[in-house]
């Protein structure tokens, strides 16, 4: 049955009784019915009012006693509710019980004389009668809607053929394309069909993309991880063959192993790390932070690899800067830039840091008079494990991941990066973050 009652059928329903309800309590109130209860001319009245609503009345007196009951059950018993109690106040009450279905209302009968209250008219009424309503309701549009759809399914069978049947090309292409066919396809039809078959064809490109990029970066990561653990071996080999030989050669041999596992160690961390940036869950830890002091500290730390070969690096700041970002984060994004400006630079070259502001963003700008980068390649860097120079990045110690890794963090902090190099001049980095960290 219909369960759910609107309000504006209860509200309905519970102000016509109550509206009935007043109408006979001043009737009874006139009449002084508790005097004359016996020779009332309104019990055929209660009576009445209480059968159109499907529901029961009881009157009661002063001393709590139930004078009159429409079920003939309570009469003689008190009733002693909390909503008779505050009738006896002048309190009016009008309650829907939604659990059990039914409303109840409680009146007060005033003495015509004293107009003091000397009694109770309480009404329950049960909203089966609207829930029946609802339910005939619901059926009717149930058995409309199956009419409708029959009717429609009928009409879609016997027109169906000519326009289903690219559609069933496209099913059996979407099919295929389960099974490992990626194949495009091509399918005629009006201009909902050919726009269908464009979307199929554009995912299936971006698909093969991702498992291009899924094989190549798992062949990276076997390659990279391979590469050290076989010069390991290497070394390994020729410690063990060459029997009695002098400790320094050993020391240099025991070097280039401990060399290899500190690469290995780096690639492993730095593939860790670009996995925790790259869930869809993961979270930083935004806090101001003085990005001026930030910067400051990552030059000084890089000093010694700058002085190595005369490589000037300089910082401006031209306003004092705080923002809210994620201090690891953002320092080891920063950190990878400066350093890559400083390893891919030429000897006595120069690595210029500006940091600036406005009232939204907060802007670095990395200059270094190093290498450059290749046009074909601007738009590669950032891809992992991608080198311009693979040789050059070994002997720098570089993983091929700290771009990849920079980007994911600036974009966590839903900022920019750009690049802008010209081959043999030099290489900018500009990024471009909020000051407040957006959720």
């Amino acid at each position: 049955m219909g369960n759910i009652l609107t309000q504006s059928q209860v509200k309905i329903k519970s102000d016509e009784m109550q509206y009935q309800c007043n109408i006979l309590s001043k009737q009874l109130s006139k009449e002084n019915f508790f005097a004359l209860k016996d020779e009332s001319k309104y019990l055929s009245d209660i009576d009445a009012l209480a059968n159109v609503y499907d529901g029961r009345i009881l009157i009661i007196d002063s001393s709590y006693h139930i004078v009159e009951d429409t079920y003939e059950l309570d009469e003689g018993k008190y009733h002693i509710g909390k909503e008779v109690l505050s009738c006896y106040k002048g309190e009016t009450s009008n309650e829907f019980h939604a659990d059990d279905q039914y409303i109840e209302l409680t009146l007060p009968i005033y003495d015509s004389n004293s107009k003091t209250v000397e009694g109770v008219l309480l009404m329950t009424a049960s909203t089966q009668t609207i829930s029946d309503s609802i339910y005939i309701q619901n059926s009717i549009i149930y058995v409309i809607e199956f009419i409708v759809t029959l009717f429609i399914a009928v009409l879609a069978y016997i027109f169906s053929g000519f326009a289903v049947k690219p559609f069933k090309k496209l099913s059996k292409a979407i099919n295929q394309a389960s099974f490992g066919d990626m194949s495009a396809i091509e399918v005629k039809g009006n201009a909902e069909v050919e726009q269908i078959t464009d979307s199929y064809n554009e995912t299936l490109a971006r698909l093969k993309h991702l498992d291009e990029s899924r094989q190549e970066f798992v062949s990276n990561v076997s390659h990279e991880l391979k590469t050290p653990i076989t010069s390991i071996k290497v070394l390994a080999d020729s410690l063990t063959s060459m029997g009695e030989a002098p400790v320094e050669l050993y020391q240099e041999f025991l070097g280039d192993i401990s060399h290899e596992i500190d690469r290995e160690t780096r690639i492993i961390d730095d593939l860790l790390t670009i996995v925790r940036l790259e869930k869809k869950d993961n979270k930083i830890e935004p806090q101001p932070i003085n990005i001026n002091e930030m910067l400051e500290s990552i030059l000084k730390g890089l000093k010694l690899i700058a002085k190595q070969r005369n490589i000037e690096v300089t910082l401006e700041s031209f306003r004092p800067v705080i923002a809210e970002v994620d201090e690891l984060k953002m320092s080891r994004a920063l950190t990878n830039l400066i350093e890559n400006s400083i390893k891919y630079n030429k000897d006595d070259g120069s690595v210029r840091v500006s940091l600036n502001a406005d009232h939204n963003y907060f802007y670095v700008k990395i200059i270094d008079t190093g290498v450059g980068i290749p046009d074909d390649a601007k738009d590669k860097i950032f891809e992992r494990f991608y080198r311009v120079d693979k040789a050059r990045s070994r002997d720098t110690g570089g993983t091929g991941l700290g771009l990849a890794i920079t980007k994911s963090i600036i974009q966590l902090h839903h900022g920019v990066i750009r690049v802008h190099s010209e081959l043999g001049i030099g290489t900018t980095f500009h990024v471009r973050v909020p000051l407040n960290y957006l959720q």
